[in-house]
């Protein structure tokens, strides 16, 4: 039975394969040194086409501001209608909430910058306080702020969590998460919190959508079931292998800015006209998962027991390429510990906002660079229901 009061939050994100809001209800409290949780409910909206289309011409298309301040209310008002639809579901209103935490959408990453002028570039479209107004709570945003304020790479965030739940005494743990990029979690058995290592090591599902979008007119490719009937493109496989990125050590983090349509257009230039969609979707697939292999094969060597989750945790042919690439490692879906893959991200943001309720430092500086520790995210409150403080520490 739970020891600490049990505080109930929910979490919203949407990644950067700008397929939709992903939102979770959860519970957390303490149990003596350990934290708990109980998921309550998840839903996956997709966005509207129209604010899809407009995202994605953020990244790709020169814009005018008023395209971006439209995009910043639009993305706000859809993640308030999908919290509403998930809390009436449990037979609640979002007021009820403790907190949200939101991420917002990701519409520039350049973590580089930090390297000269002491600081990284980000920016998350969603306005926290619009969203505390609306659903009458108090909402915890702009999650990056602080880390890139502090030098640090601004991502990845979820590591926090990672180290919490899926730590393990015995295994050598990895989390991956394959959503728009490929991000992994590295927990050595027994590790501590200053032990944790994450970074970003290439394209998720980014490229896969992006090709299935091109070649096959649909979203992206269902289990993999058109990449698992090519064949694999030596000139395409070459180039892809020259790709820097892959190689650079951590702490790196990437998105859009690298791993653009732009780019893989460019890649895809000079093979023949007639080349089959299944041989560049089978080729661009056994990339992600070598890349992600790779890195492990760099920076984590030790590695036996991986959790995959994200949207390409559905793409049976992906998971059976990491298999192959990484035959001494157990994979599994995160399922199997109680987390939907597709539900992973919100509910980790749902703990971050948990944790800056506590007051509780949220960045880890060793998966970053950041000079420090912080509170991650900015907190806003409604009208009528002012700042009663943080939480206690020992509570929750």
């Amino acid at each position: 039975m739970p020891q600490g009061r049990v505080v109930r939050v929910a979490g919203a994100m949407s990644g950067t394969s700008l397929d939709g809001v992903d939102v979770a209800v959860a519970e957390f409290w303490r149990e003596g040194p350990h934290e708990r949780f109980r998921l309550l409910r998840w839903e996956h909206a997709a966005f509207p086409p129209a604010l899809r289309r407009r995202l994605q011409r953020l990244h790709e298309e020169p814009v005018p501001i008023a395209e971006v301040a439209q995009a910043h209310w639009e993305v706000t008002a859809f993640t308030a209608t999908c919290l509403r639809r998930c809390c009436a579901a449990l037979g609640m209103s979002p007021s009820e909430l403790e907190a949200i935490g939101f991420h917002g959408q990701t519409v520039y990453h350049e973590p580089a910058a930090r390297h000269v002028r002491g600081y990284g570039i980000g920016l998350q479209l969603g306005s926290p306080a619009a969203l505390a107004q609306w659903l009458g709570t108090t909402v915890v945003g702009d999650f990056r702020s602080a880390d890139l304020a502090l030098g640090g790479e601004g991502a990845p965030l979820v590591p926090l969590f990672d180290w919490a739940f899926l730590r393990s005494a015995e295994e050598f743990v990895v989390a991956l998460n394959l959503g728009g990029v490929a991000n992994v979690t590295v927990l050595p058995p027994g590790c501590r919190r200053e032990e944790v290592r994450a970074w970003d090591t290439g394209p998720g599902n980014l490229w896969l959508d992006a090709a299935a979008e091109m070649l096959l007119g649909v979203p992206y490719d269902a289990d993999g079931a058109c990449a698992r009937r090519g064949q694999l493109l030596a000139p395409l496989w070459e180039r892809l292998l020259r790709i820097p990125y892959i190689e650079q050590s951590p702490p790196k983090s990437t998105g859009r800015e690298l791993f653009s349509r732009a780019q893989l257009r460019e890649l895809l230039q000079g093979l023949p006209v007639q080349t089959p969609a299944e041989d560049i979707l089978h080729t661009l697939t056994r990339f992600t998962a070598w890349s992600v292999a790779e890195n492990l094969r760099r920076h984590a060597p030790g590695c036996t027991y991986m959790l995959v989750s994200g949207g390409g945790a559905l793409n049976g042919f992906l998971l059976e390429c990491l298999c192959q690439e990484l035959p001494q490692v157990c994979i599994e879906r995160s399922e199997v510990v109680g987390i939907p893959v597709l539900a992973k991200e919100a509910l980790c943001f749902a703990y971050l906002a948990y944790q800056a309720l506590r007051g509780e430092p949220t960045n880890l500086p060793a998966v970053t660079g950041a000079r420090a520790a912080t509170v991650l995210g900015v907190v806003a409150h409604p009208e009528g229901r002012p700042w009663q403080g943080f939480l206690p520490a020992g509570e929750g």
